[in-house]
């Protein structure tokens, strides 16, 4: 996703995952996470004097958050344009329209799928044990993972050529449904996982 250590955008709602990958890519030395439901300026503030700092290594600060304070925003412009040696900051929210338009037009936006593709892997071999890890996983996915998940399952049971009822089949109409109106996810995955593996039991 992020070849080199140079300042983005990223597009996701699963900041931990973003952390783990990142953490693999660099250092516990080199990278400074501020995780918020809401970044304001204080935090601006303490990112900004984290990147003044100096250090002869690459240095990457990422500020992940579901809101992100205008106030805070207008802090980071200047140092998201001139940003100190060795610093690179990845924002990160669950999407770009959260963004000033004056952010925007400093740093490239990357939509990260990783999450979702991630999804493919608990169907190659469906049980109650995947089904429990996927319910765990996306948990607190956003609504366009969730639908996609139910997606992917609806498709899996297509390919397996199970005999889904019409009730069964308007489950799986009703769960983008329930996603959308922001029922709980783990009932609606797991509601439609068990729907699978009773088809799987029976062959």
């Amino acid at each position: 996703m992020i070849k080199k250590a140079r300042s983005h955008i990223v597009v996701t709602s699963d900041f931990e995952k973003l952390k783990e990958y990142l953490s693999q890519e660099f250092n516990e030395a080199q990278l400074f996470s501020f995780m918020r439901d809401e970044f304001k300026i204080e935090d601006a503030k303490e990112a900004i004097a984290k990147a003044y700092i100096s250090s002869k290594e690459q240095k990457i600060l990422l500020l992940a958050a579901k809101r992100f304070n205008i106030y805070a925003q207008n802090a980071l412009l200047k140092i998201l344009e001139e940003p100190p040696k060795n610093s690179a900051f990845i924002l990160a929210a669950p999407a770009k329209s959260i963004f000033l338009p004056t952010i925007l037009s400093r740093l490239p936006v990357v939509e990260w799928k990783r999450e979702q593709k991630g999804a493919i892997k608990y169907f190659e071999k469906f049980d109650l044990q995947t089904l429990f890890e996927l319910a765990t996983t996306y948990k607190r996915a956003s609504k366009d993972e969730a639908k996609e998940i139910i997606k992917q399952m609806l498709r899996y049971a297509m390919e397996q050529d199970y005999k889904l009822t019409e009730k069964e089949l308007d489950y799986f109409g009703k769960a983008i449904q329930l996603i959308e109106l922001n029922s709980n996810v783990v009932n609606v995955i797991i509601t439609a996982g068990l729907i699978l593996l009773t088809h799987r039991k029976k062959r």
